[in-house]
């Protein structure tokens, strides 16, 4: 089959299910991190890698949930969700459509806000949005803005924050960890299907790229913070698949592999889990493009209820 063949049986459906819009980025970002091969270049399960008003309030329930968009960034505020103490909490989800994240909020029930972000289908992309200590200020300021325009937090201010990621997304949430101050800021983070790094040598995982990566998830060992990740069994070309760079974390943070033998959300088959104290990692079978897209799609049962439990307790 030849490549526009492949991009016009995979890719395109891909992209028009999840919605991501699709767009050319020139600068690229040192981060130390492989930047994922151009589209053409990957074999068609690996190309779904790197694509993918107010309501009325009674007795703290919304008629209906609030959203609202500006610029890249779409706001959805669950019905249920309220403020605490006058302060909410925020997620921030990076890659996908935004619909996704709201069945998954539903599902968990997490009482927090969302805003989904996408810069279109590439890691450099979502790394270079963030390369500016400045990029994930504007980006909470603009969330406030969004959020006192709905109506359903008047006064309230920002509580803790979560980051999220599916796909290529992890590279943003890498950029804002590589921030100074920026870890102590985050409460937790979910990854779906990530992260990626790069080779030094021959199938020699980059461990330099994965050291914020293990610093945050040993902070989570000691439940001072909440890392959550899930991954899927696609081989890459070129870069580590997120089998082989999740387990080069493992082995960084000291975490063994426990053999599953059961059925997860969607029909996924887990392969192993890991984790000690609030960190928490699962590998999962799949090797194509529908494979990658169960993990955002599931993440309501396999990432969510982590943070809704993790907040829930007052952490």
């Amino acid at each position: 089959m030849s490549v526009d063949g492949v991009l016009k049986r995979y890719l395109v459906p891909v992209l028009l299910t999840l919605a991501v819009p699709v767009a050319s980025h020139g600068a690229k970002a040192d981060t130390g991190e492989r930047e994922l091969p151009a589209i053409r270049e990957l074999p068609a399960a690996q190309l779904a890698v790197v694509s993918a008003g107010g309501a009325s309030v009674s007795q703290g329930v919304a008629s209906e949930p609030a959203r609202a968009h500006s610029g890249s960034a779409d706001l959805y505020v669950p019905t249920f969700f309220h403020p605490v103490a006058g302060t909410y909490d925020l997620v921030v989800h990076f890659h996908g459509i935004s619909s996704l994240q709201e069945r998954n909020f539903e599902q968990a029930g997490v009482n927090a806000v969302i805003v989904s972000i996408n810069h279109g289908v590439a890691s450099d992309a979502y790394a270079g949005a963030f390369s500016s200590p400045r990029a994930f200020d504007a980006l909470l300021a603009n969330t406030q803005r969004m959020l006192d325009g709905t109506g359903r937090a008047p006064g309230a201010r920002l509580g803790r924050i979560a980051l999220s990621a599916w796909s290529a997304g992890f590279a943003a949430v890498g950029a804002i960890l590589r921030q100074p101050g920026s870890p102590e800021r985050i409460d937790a983070i979910l990854l779906a299907d990530g992260p990626h790094a790069n080779y030094v040598a021959s199938h020699q995982v980059n461990d330099k790229a994965l050291e914020k990566w293990a610093r945050f998830a040993q902070s989570a060992m000691r439940r001072e913070k909440l890392f959550a990740l899930t991954h899927s069994s696609i081989p890459t070309v070129g870069y580590p698949s997120t089998t082989e760079t999740v387990g080069e974390l493992l082995k960084l943070t000291s975490l063994e592999k426990e053999p599953v033998d059961a059925v997860g959300p969607r029909g996924m088959r887990p392969l192993y889990e890991s984790g000690r104290g609030d960190c928490h990692v699962e590998g999962f079978e799949g090797q194509t493009a529908r494979d990658h897209i169960d993990h955002i799609k599931a993440m309501g049962e396999t990432l969510l209820p982590y943070l809704r439990d993790f907040w829930s307790r007052g952490s």
